[in-house]
This record gives structure tokens, sequence and C-alpha cells, in this order.
């Protein structure tokens, strides 16, 4: 349990990482931070995010 609660704390956890990340209006973000949300929510299981953000991933690289 402690784990848990010491992961809440850590802003280094995938978690904190990836809620800075969404924080951010997703249009304005750099493809690399994309990616980056992409990957986070793909360690956590969060297949809705990953689905999400790799619909936005793909729009930016037809936009190319």
């Amino acid at each position: 349990m402690s784990d848990l609660n010491n992961q809440d704390v850590n802003p280094n956890s995938e978690q904190n990482q990836l809620k800075a990340l969404l924080d951010q209006p997703i249009d304005d973000l750099p493809l690399i931070s994309l990616y980056r949300i992409r990957y986070l929510a793909n360690e956590l299981s969060m297949t809705d995010v990953v689905t999400h953000i790799q619909q936005f991933i793909n729009k930016r690289q037809q936009a190319k």
C-alpha cells in the first residue's frame, strides 16, 4: 500500500507525468509529447486514452 501512496506523491511517476501532459491543450503539444502520452497510457493500461491520442498522432502525421 505504501508503494501506491509513494506513487501519488512522486512527481516522476508515470501517472503524474501523464496527468501533467493531459492538463495541457492537446493541440499545442509537440508530436513527441503525444507519443509520450501514448506510451504512458499504454503502460498504465488506459486503452481509451491510447486510442484517443493515436487519433491525434494520425491526424498530425497526415497533415505533414
